[in-house]
């Protein structure tokens, strides 16, 4: 053996530079390269390269490039030229040295620099071989590339024997019996290549020690049911399995690379390895290691599996809003709930699981996948509810959200500082001490809504309980909110507490609308209403009023208000009319003035509602005057219906009398009684009584008080207001023979049949050849003769001719 050894080192040191030479050149017809050191060269050090043109001038130009770029020139003697390249670093550059003369560029040679590194010790040396192998199999760690051909020998050594093995890169395969005669040996690994040699470690081996388990088989690959996807894998080995320990590697398919897995033994031959990605296509191995010596077999071969979609593992977040109460029984509840990340599963969210109630009585509801909130019906006294999301591949734990209040104290805000940028605020308060345990905090929930409130604007957060602040984000300048906090316990929930905020306040975009109660000459007092929240935007410090003069010299005074004092405030003004406008200021500023109204003193306006009353007065008597006809019509209807028969009765209407038809007869048979009034003559009236025409005594009863001319002629309804024009009408007396003629009012008194009042004094009539004597008693006119006593007038001017003949007809 030890020959064969001499020989194989003597041909690596010798014969293996007969493949290299000191220097290496090129040579053609118009020149040559040659390299100053020998080849291969180590990689990163510098070279001088030189370029001989077998024909150049003066003016000519050599350049040298490497890999396409040019080097430096160090040097030019004639038509030598020589090259500095600096820390070349790879392991294979081709040279070209080119020449530029009249106009033209050639290839004048060419070289290709190869270049290396020495081979680095190798280590991590091991050898192995299973129960009843023949062989023995080393392997150890080449190190870097050295990018030149490498030889590797081992050297095992026992008392004073000496074996060499030549090798392949990292491994070799030994014969068992070379083990097996001592009962422990040496094993060195040499590397060699042209720019230099390594050895490794001695590595002591013994053939007890090397036995490793037979390679294990993986006969089976599912995938647990469970949130995160996990893969369980069955396993054999012709070893006895209760002694081995099983190793798992995996990769995903075509990565060159294994990762180390940590695996749980589920049964003799089952081990599970979690952590994987969902929908990932993976290869493992397995290798078994004898439990008391920790010796362990080659890697399986490799065995593939596509992992599922996992399923939520995480509880969603969920909260509730309690609304009114339906009955005794039931109570409104909207659940509140956050989509779970998209990352956190796989496939997509089936629906929302809620559960009211426990055990046989519980009840399902099912809420669909694009919600996020649920309006429900729930029984009065039930504690809480249970919510989880259903995903393609699981359905994630169940959270518990409770409907109950506690009796623990509410956690009390302090502050709410708004973030620089005004989309966000800091939100601190006081955390709740408890002395049970039930009452200790479980978490917090952080409310906020803007105001006015809108439908389906709340918005919430649940915070851990060993935090007193949170972050409110999604906020807007100019808006204000109304902030609330909960503290949830074993127990229940707290009573709330909240606080108005803004996460920037603004100027007002409208200004507060005033109106004046009392106006005094020097004061008056004003009363406003604060413009709408949303157009507040910020809290009020404090209002401006402005007053204007209504004069011709109009002047402005204005007059600070500080909020929080009321809606109603005395202030001083410029005496007369005055023209009032308020605006409201924030701490961003004062907003814009309100609609300006104008108001007077209080004089004033009294002598104005008394002309404005005047005149309703008038109006109101104008048309009652308008109306009077109407008005006395109604009187008299009213009056008719109220009063006696007797007293109501119709009087007789003159036209149906025998007098006016006699006479109607007698202006039409004597000529000269016609007159151009439409009157009718009358002649004087006398009294007559049944004893003495002269004197008077007492006659019948009268029911009316008449005029005399009222007496011959009534008004009749169709000629009401009718007047007899006696005086006017009438012809001289000397041709009728009157003396004298007076239209005088008799007065009957219907008790006495007394006449008071002026009588005829003295009538004188000429004779007559014949007399008319009228009497009227009741409700019509009769002859004479008809009653004993009554008012008769005699109609003179003469005989009645023989065409007047008088009518005895009734009124009609």
């Amino acid at each position: 053996m030890i020959p064969w050894t001499c020989f194989i080192w003597l041909f690596l040191l010798t014969g293996s530079t007969l493949l290299f030479v000191s220097s290496q050149q090129f040579d053609n017809s118009q020149g040559r390269l040659s390299v100053g050191k020998p080849l291969p060269f180590l990689l990163g050090s510098d070279l001088e390269v030189s370029c001989h043109a077998n024909a150049c001038q003066r003016s000519s130009q050599v350049f040298l490039t490497v890999n396409g770029e040019g080097a430096r020139l160090q040097r030019r003697d004639g038509c030598n030229f020589t090259f500095k390249l600096l820390r070349l670093g790879q392991p294979d550059s081709e040279v070209y040295c080119k020449l530029r003369q009249d106009g033209l560029t050639t290839v004048i040679a060419w070289i290709k620099l190869v270049g290396g590194l020495p081979p680095d010790p190798p280590t991590n040396v091991t050898c192995e071989t299973t129960r009843g192998s023949p062989l023995v199999e080393c392997r150890w760690w080449a190190g870097r590339h050295t990018h030149l051909p490498t030889s590797y020998n081992v050297t095992l050594r026992s008392g004073n024997t000496t074996s060499f093995w030549s090798a392949d890169d990292g491994k070799v395969v030994l014969p068992r019996a070379a083990l097996e005669a001592e009962p422990r040996y040496w094993l060195e690994v040499n590397a060699h290549n042209r720019l230099g040699q390594s050895r490794s470690e001695t590595l002591a081996v013994s053939l007890t020690d090397i036995v490793i388990p037979q390679s294990p088989l993986i006969t089976r690959i599912h995938f647990s049911n469970v949130s995160t996807p996990a893969a369980i894998l069955q396993w054999d080995s012709p070893e006895d399995l209760s002694r081995l320990e099983a190793s798992v590697r995996l990769r995903p398919h075509n990565f060159s690379s294994w990762e180390a897995k940590e695996s749980t033994r589920l049964d003799r031959d089952q081990v599970q390895v979690g952590g994987l990605e969902p929908l990932t296509d993976y290869d493992f191995q397995i290798r078994a290691c004898a439990a008391p010596v920790g010796n362990c077999s080659q890697w399986s071969a490799a065995a593939s599996g596509r992992s599922p979609g996992k399923g939520p593992s995480q509880p969603l977040q969920a909260w509730r809003i309690l609304g009114k109460r339906q009955s005794a029984s039931l109570q409104d509840v909207t659940l509140l709930w956050k989509a779970p990340d998209p990352e956190s599963y796989s496939g997509r969210v089936e629906r929302y699981l809620v559960v009211l109630g426990r055990g046989p009585t519980a009840r399902e509801v099912n809420c669909a996948a694009s919600l996020s909130q649920c309006s429900l019906q729930v029984p009065s006294e039930l504690p809480a509810l249970a919510v989880s999301v259903v995903a393609t591949y699981g359905t994630s734990p169940w959270t518990s959200v409770p409907l109950n209040f506690s009796d623990g104290a509410a956690p009390e805000l302090l502050l709410a500082l708004p973030a620089a940028n005004s989309s966000a605020m800091l939100v601190s308060w006081e955390k709740t001490r408890s002395s049970t345990s039930r009452n200790e905090v479980l978490y917090y929930v952080l409310e906020w809504s803007s105001l006015p409130k809108r439908k389906n604007q709340l918005k919430w957060i649940k915070v851990a309980k060993e935090n007193n602040n949170a972050t409110v984000t999604g906020m807007t300048a100019g808006v204000r909110y109304n902030v609330t906090i909960y503290a949830v316990s074993r127990r229940g929930v707290s009573l709330p507490s909240s606080i108005l905020a803004y996460s920037g306040q603004l100027k007002p975009s409208a200004g507060p609308s005033v109106s004046v109660l009392v106006h005094r000459p020097t004061r008056l007092l004003i009363e406003w209403e604060d413009p709408r929240v949303e157009q507040q935007r910020g809290f009020i410090t404090n209002y401006s009023v402005y007053f204007s003069t209504l004069n011709v010299h109009s002047r402005e005074i204005t007059v600070v208000v500080p909020a929080g004092v009321g809606r109603q405030a005395w202030l001083e003004c410029p005496e007369g009319g005055v023209a009032i406008q308020m605006s409201a200021s924030t701490s961003a500023g004062e907003g814009p003035r309100g609609n300006p109204i104008s108001s007077r003193p209080t004089e004033s306006t009294a002598g104005l509602t008394t002309l404005v009353s005047t005149m309703l007065a008038a109006a109101a008597f104008t048309v009652q005057l308008a109306c009077w006809r109407c008005v006395r019509r109604r009187i008299k209807e009213r009056w008719t219906l109220l009063a006696p028969d007797w007293l109501v009765g119709k009087l007789p209407k003159p036209e149906n009398s025998q007098a006016i038809k006699l006479l109607e007869l007698v202006s039409e048979c004597e000529p000269s009684f016609s007159s151009t009034s439409s009157d009718p003559p009358l002649s004087p009236i006398s009294l007559v009584s049944d004893d003495n025409e002269d004197a008077y005594r007492p006659g019948p009863s009268f029911p009316h008080l008449l005029l005399m001319s009222d007496v011959l002629f009534p008004e009749s309804d169709s000629d009401r207001g009718y007047k007899a024009q006696v005086a006017a009408t009438l012809p001289p007396m000397e041709q009728t023979g009157w003396d004298r003629l007076d239209s005088t009012m008799v007065v009957v008194d219907s008790g006495s049949g007394q006449f008071s009042g002026n009588l005829l004094s003295s009538v004188e009539l000429d004779s007559w050849s014949r007399h008319l004597d009228l009497d009227w008693s009741g409700d019509e006119w009769k002859e004479p003769g008809e009653r004993e006593t009554g008012v008769k007038a005699s109609l003179g001017g003469g005989y009645f001719p023989q065409c007047f003949t008088p009518n005895n007809e009734q009124e009609a």
